[in-house]
């Protein structure tokens, strides 16, 4: 077999990546116990969301403005019909960052009304959905204000479309998913704030990511007094089983399972009265027969406890059936509300097709300075980035590598293979490094200890078919999240969703197979070179935390700044695999260039010399360089 055929040749079964991960996964994410102890849940419960929005929903914003009070403008009132009334306004979320929203309100009004916030989900329409519309009108027909908010990537939002663009906000330390909570704690701020509010009966529903903002907003802010998601969830363990449940990144947030998972949120409801509906022949997400089991028969026994199982109810939507929040479901909505609130009305829509509006006619209106998840990102990633230093001397380069180390949580691996160090010649390996087994192409030759070691973002198959010049040993091994062992970005996100980090892995992977192959070549240093800016910065990294282990570091990509990776554009999936949150709190490429001491450092695409702490090259091409 020649190294061109070995390259290309299969060495994990189908799928071997995914049950890999699948396991390390399940293994790292606690099984739930429902807490059955009143008095000392009571006490847990205040300590556990406390702690979840420290560490994970408002990690990295000031107390300032997490307590301040939402700026509103406020804008038109539409008159559908006499029995209401609907007012236009947008408020601040984050700095330069406005939410439209619509109140709908009863015309006519005396004392305190009950309060229903109305988190909208994945749909294009936004807070002009058709179903949306229907369920506040009802409200508002039945008395109830009801505030209707837009969500980030529809309708008037639609620039935030690709919500997990939060990655690029974490790698600055500041919690991506904290602007979807502020963007509700607000909206509760404004809905509140109407002088007709009874803040005793405060509920929030929606459907989908509706559904989810419900959940989160529900569980973390006892103002909320009741609680109908629909569709909108189920645990994070459980989404290991089923991709289509995983969602974006806003729902499996960095470190959530390590504080929580969505059971315990349920749990943190009791005992306020929830009803939990989801939707049988589901084809989007969070199915009954899936959901059920997981959020509500696990949490029953917490109601119990309380003795509030009456509060604590679940539905099952056959007709249609399908991913919806229509006639029957809301049927379910009124039903409930009449029945825990004391309200008397009917338990079937009110509204006329008539009275609902379109897109164009709930059109809030942005002002002229309107962040994006992106911008935000973009500007705190340059303020970050103008204040990080090169590390000057040997104790602050030390200094560097600690906190690198710690901030990506590295862990520490070992090689163990069952069939021993190969033979001279040319091999595949299955290469067993804790929970992880990672194929490797060796071309080996009996007598030296000169050694390559490879990494590409495209994997082995896409790596060097000619045979290194001169009598060197190369190894190309694919990492976590490349070539066969790639996978679904969806899975790879909750991998930092257990508390570990997705690059720390990596980074640990690779340090791994280097000690591996020193050891077992006799080779006094490495050389290694990373193809494509993600394995590029992977091996950047890997050689700046131990730069003893290699000779050379070779990068086949011009990677001058991560920062740079989100400034031309890239998604969130196609650098995935070196994102890490608070990364640019502690170092840019230039800072883990300057701990590359004693490597030479070889960029063979750049036409400028590079500046950093290694050693200096002549530009040129590399003797290993693609053609």
């Amino acid at each position: 077999m020649d190294w061109h055929t070995a390259l290309r040749r299969p060495l994990l079964g189908d799928n071997t990546a995914e049950k890999q991960l699948g396991r390390f996964l399940v293994e790292q994410m606690p099984a739930f116990e429902a807490p059955t102890n009143v008095r000392s849940w009571r006490r847990e419960r205040r300590s556990l969301q406390k702690e979840a929005l420290a560490k994970i929903y408002l990690r990295g914003y000031s107390r300032k403005l997490i307590d301040s009070k939402p700026k509103v403008v406020w804008g038109p009132t539409l008159r559908p019909d006499k029995s209401y009334v609907i007012r236009k306004l947008r408020y601040e979320a984050y700095p330069d960052y406005w939410i439209p929203a619509l109140l709908y309100q009863p015309a006519r009004m005396s004392g305190r009304v009950p309060v229903v916030l109305n988190p909208n989900g994945h749909h294009s329409g936004g807070k002009a959905a058709i179903y949306k519309q229907a369920r506040c009108a009802n409200l508002a027909r039945r008395g109830v204000i009801a505030l209707s908010t837009e969500f980030a990537g529809m309708g008037e939002l639609e620039a935030d479309r690709q919500h997990n663009n939060i990655a690029f906000v974490d790698l600055t330390g500041m919690a991506g998913v904290g602007l979807f909570y502020l963007a509700l704690k607000k909206a509760l701020d404004v809905l509140l704030a109407h002088r007709n509010a009874d803040p005793k009966r405060v509920g929030c529903t929606g459907l989908s990511g509706g559904g989810w903002q419900t959940i989160v907003i529900s569980a973390l802010d006892d103002r909320i007094t009741l609680s109908v998601p629909v569709a909108g969830y189920t645990s994070v363990r459980a989404r290991v089983g089923c991709i289509k449940d995983i969602g974006d990144l806003e729902q499996t947030p960095v470190d959530l399972t390590s504080v929580l998972d969505y059971q315990d949120m349920t749990a943190l409801l009791a005992p306020r009265p929830t009803l939990l509906i989801t939707n049988a022949n589901d084809e989007c997400c969070f199915r009954t027969d899936r959901a059920k089991p997981v959020i509500f028969d696990a949490v029953v026994p917490t109601y119990r406890a309380f003795g509030a199982e009456d509060r604590f109810q679940f539905y099952s939507n056959t007709d249609p059936g399908t991913h919806n929040y229509d006639a029957d479901n809301r049927s379910r909505l009124y039903r409930f509300i009449n029945e825990q609130w004391g309200l008397d009305s009917p338990t079937h829509d009110l509204h006329r097709p008539d009275e609902l509006l379109s897109e164009e006619a709930l059109n809030v209106g942005l002002p002229p300075v309107q962040e994006t998840v992106r911008s935000i990102a973009l500007r705190r990633g340059r303020q970050l980035v103008s204040t990080l230093r090169i590390p000057g001397t040997a104790a602050a380069r030390g200094k560097l590598r600690r906190q690198l180390a710690q901030l990506i949580r590295l862990p520490k691996y070992e090689v163990s293979s069952a069939t021993g160090f190969p033979a001279p010649g040319i091999s595949g390996q299955v290469l067993s490094l804790g929970p992880w087994a990672l194929p490797a192409n060796f071309l080996l030759h009996p007598s030296t200890s000169e050694t390559e070691l490879v990494a590409i973002d495209h994997g082995r198959s896409a790596g060097p078919a000619e045979l290194p010049a001169g009598a060197s040993n190369r190894v190309v091994i694919d990492l976590l999240g490349t070539g066969e062992y790639r996978s679904d970005p969806r899975y790879q996100m909750l991998i930092d969703t257990t508390g570990h980090r997705l690059l720390g892995i990596r980074v640990a992977q690779l340090l791994a197979v280097a000690r591996y192959l020193k050891a077992r070549t006799s080779a006094d240093k490495l050389d290694l070179i990373g193809d494509g800016p993600v394995c590029a910065f992977t091996c950047m990294l890997v050689a700046a935390l131990e730069p003893g282990l290699f000779k050379t570091l070779t990068l086949q990509a011009n990677v001058k700044s991560i920062l740079g990776l989100i400034e031309w554009g890239q998604t969130y999936e196609s650098i995935q695999l070196v994102m890490c949150f608070g990364l640019l709190e502690v170092a840019d490429v230039p800072q883990v260039q300057a701990l590359l001491e004693g490597i030479a450092l070889r960029q063979p695409g750049r036409v400028v010399p590079v500046s950093s702490g290694a050693a200096r090259v002549p530009i040129g091409r590399h003797k290993n360089a693609r053609r």
